[in-house]
């Protein structure tokens, strides 16, 4: 799958490098790098973060979640200033930009606690024991750049912000055993202000399919109101469409229930493979697992399948509600 690279007028190759200056005078200022990426193959799938702390913008905060056919999770988090001038990096993982826009790599030497999607519905991760997990994956980016920068003072979600859909190459490493990955995935840049306590739930939503056709979508409930932006990629050309519908949740029970996006003419149905309970602590942070006493807002973030048109593509939908 291949695609002529689109850029969006404004968005300067220096935008995929980490910010060199850190603005007080924007409250809860941040910077984030999410790359996502799944193997149907293999049924392995990788979610990982890199965001400047709350606390201490200078610290990245580093999340991963190796999502294994078996129905565990391996999960970490942890906090590190392994920065380049090529991309972010935590404690034991980093994002490199090899050609702006074009190819990235991400790679982790670390440890990761083992654990099921049941003990994450029910509770946060504690300490436990450990075991080495790695992945070195290259990225090459399959054309469009989406530029919703200029949306996000409303979505709160953060000012520069842009996403790319991306083939995934490389190896997973798990308890000694290399298993080799290939797959498709996206990966998201921001920067700005955010703040998740702004809205009630919220869907964002993904998918690559064999043809070159994909879809990213992110739609928001703020006080009543919809907040959507939605774009179908064909070969790398990106078209902005309407969201006629409305597949947020209304109880955490109802996360790994089908559903369906009706992208302007389109009706493309999702089923979810592999899910990931979590939950944001305040404005801006993550946690691995559920805690109602920590986490006001309950979050999923869900491998999925989606069939469109008889076409079947593989992605992601993060869905979250705020519970108190």
């Amino acid at each position: 799958m291949s695609a002529s690279l689109t850029v969006p007028q404004g968005l300067e190759p220096e935008r995929e490098f980490p910010a060199q200056s850190y603005p007080d005078n924007i409250p809860l200022w941040t910077e984030n790098y999410c790359f996502v990426a799944y193997d149907p193959a293999s049924q392995v799938g990788l979610w990982t973060h890199l965001g400047r702390a709350p606390f201490d913008s200078t610290l990245w905060r580093e999340l991963s979640i190796v999502y294994l056919p078996s129905g565990e999770r391996l999960v970490n988090k942890g906090y590190g200033r392994s920065e380049t001038s090529r991309g972010p990096g935590g404690a034991t993982m980093a994002f490199e930009c090899v050609e702006p826009f074009r190819r990235w790599r991400m790679s982790r030497d670390g440890a990761s606690i083992r654990t099921t999607v049941d003990r994450l519905y029910h509770g946060m991760v504690a300490d436990q024991r450990h075991e080495r997990v790695g992945f070195d994956l290259t990225l090459d980016c399959y054309g469009g750049v989406w530029d919703w920068g200029e949306v996000e003072d409303a979505h709160k979600w953060g000012k520069l912000h842009y996403e790319q859909l991306v083939g995934a190459k490389g190896t997973i490493t798990v308890g000694g055993q290399c298993i080799p990955f290939d797959g498709q995935g996206l990966r998201d840049h921001t920067s700005g202000a955010r703040d998740f306590t702004i809205f009630s739930s919220h869907i964002w939503s993904w998918a690559n399919f064999p043809s070159g056709r994909g879809f990213i979508l992110l739609h928001l409930v703020v006080d009543g109101q919809y907040l959507t932006r939605a774009v179908i990629q064909n070969n790398g050309t990106i078209n902005a469409v309407d969201l006629h519908n409305s597949p947020v949740l209304s109880d955490r029970s109802q996360h790994a229930d089908p559903y369906v996006l009706e992208l302007g003419e389109h009706r493309i149905a999702a089923e979810i493979l592999h899910p990931f309970p979590n939950g944001f602590d305040g404005p801006n942070d993550i946690c691995i697992g559920y805690d109602p006493a920590v986490t006001a807002t309950a979050n999923f973030e869900n491998l999925s399948r989606f069939e469109w048109d008889g076409e079947i593509g593989y992605g992601h939908t993060e869905r979250s509600l705020r519970l108190r």
